[in-house]
């Protein structure tokens, strides 16, 4: 790992050569989060921790004090810490407020009332099940406007307008669906299915999969035995769904929705419990998917979390795998199809990964920074440096 007297004066001696500064992976861990830094062409070097009291779970990224840097909302052992973005590569975070809320779990952000302001929605675990939903400051403070009871745990929720009336609703991996009325409150949240697979779900992604203009689902699980693979729904255009048949995606956790071969229909990234590694599924963009290629890697854990983003700037989606403390990340190539994977050493207890811009370069140079979140204490930030 370098030093961070050394990695000021490499990075000093590289923007004095008039290298551009590109976006970086920051992960998290139980009392901090670390920055990893992207050394161009994939490559990211171990980088910077910020601590985080209590630890860090999952996370999302937003301006939520409109000071055009992004900004972080991790969920930990006491609540929500919120991270508010500096610009700077060596101090990439600063402590914001705290969201003081028991059984909190993987965050999701959207502009709940309209308003044009990000704001946050939490599931809630433990002796009370809901879904909490926190109206944006636009200083970086959050004001609880609603909880919506569910009927349990909800595991992983997403964001869409399923009825297109033009207010976001939340579906979640718990096989609910809640409609929102646009001042981020919803009404009771039914089943999105009449008969789940034993296990339930085990993850969940939203998106218009057959290109009519509204937003269709995929769910996953990973249960013993299993009893069904992946499940996706068109969006009926009438309140509901309707199945389309699969034969894949048994014990697969955490899917995917993007185009990854630039064709315009959405493709799936699966994370694989079984045997390590993703699979990639193309996208026919009319609910079916066939099978491009299975991305080898090391056995994950059931919480194992993937990322599918352009991370060296050439246009092409990329995959990151992370299995254990070592982020695997897969390039993408012409054709939806990846090359093999270079690994990258996280903190000891990740529990998820995004990208972004962090220290202030230009959007247009369309090259991503890693942030990882700890369960022992932070974020870990991976920055990149491609030129």
């Amino acid at each position: 790992m370098l030093e961070l007297e050394d990695l000021a004066t490499t990075a000093t001696a590289l923007r004095d050569a008039g290298v551009r500064f590109r976006n970086d992976i920051v992960t998290g861990g139980y009392a901090a989060i670390s920055v990893l830094l992207n050394l161009g062409k994939g490559f990211m070097e171990d980088g910077i921790w910020t601590a985080v009291s209590g630890g860090a779970g999952c996370g999302v990224a937003a301006d939520f004090n409109g000071d055009g840097k992004p900004d972080l909302a991790v969920d930990n052992a006491t609540g929500v810490s919120i991270l508010l973005g500096t610009g700077e590569y060596l101090t990439p975070f600063e402590a914001g407020t705290t969201i003081a809320l028991a059984g909190a779990a993987c965050v999701v952000v959207g502009d709940l009332n309209g308003d044009g302001k990000p704001d946050l929605l939490v599931p809630v675990n433990g002796t009370s099940l809901a879904v909490n939903a926190y109206l944006g400051n636009g200083d970086g403070t959050f004001t609880l406007q609603s909880t919506t009871p569910t009927p349990n745990s909800g595991g992983y929720l997403v964001l869409g307008d399923f009825n297109h009336d033009g207010k976001l609703d939340f579906a979640t991996s718990g096989n609910l669906i809640a409609l929102g009325n646009g001042d981020g409150t919803f009404q009771n949240p039914t089943d999105i299915v009449a008969n789940p697979p034993t296990g339930g779900f085990s993850g969940i992604a939203a998106g218009d999969i057959n290109n009519d203009g509204w937003t269709d689902l995929v769910l996953t699980s990973d249960a013993f035995p299993v009893d069904a693979t992946a499940t996706v729904l068109l969006n009926n255009q009438q309140g509901g769904f309707t199945q389309i048949p699969t034969e894949f995606g048994g014990l697969t956790v955490q899917p995917h929705l993007a185009d990854l071969n630039g064709d315009g229909k959405l493709d799936l990234v699966l994370l694989n419990t079984a045997g390590g590694g993703a699979g990639i599924y193309l996208g026919n963009g009319a609910g079916g998917f066939s099978l491009q290629e299975t991305l080898a890697g090391p056995l994950i854990d059931i919480a194992g979390f993937t990322f599918v983003a352009d991370v060296n700037g050439d246009g092409i989606p990329d995959v990151g795998v992370l299995a254990a403390d070592t982020l695997n990340i897969y390039m993408g190539q012409v054709g939806g199809t990846y090359a093999s994977p270079f690994s990258i050493g996280t903190g000891p207890s990740p529990g998820s990964i995004l990208v972004e811009n962090l220290h202030g370069q230009s959007p247009k140079s369309g090259v991503l920074d890693i942030v990882v979140p700890d369960a022992s204490g932070g974020v870990m930030v991976l920055l990149n440096l491609t030129p």
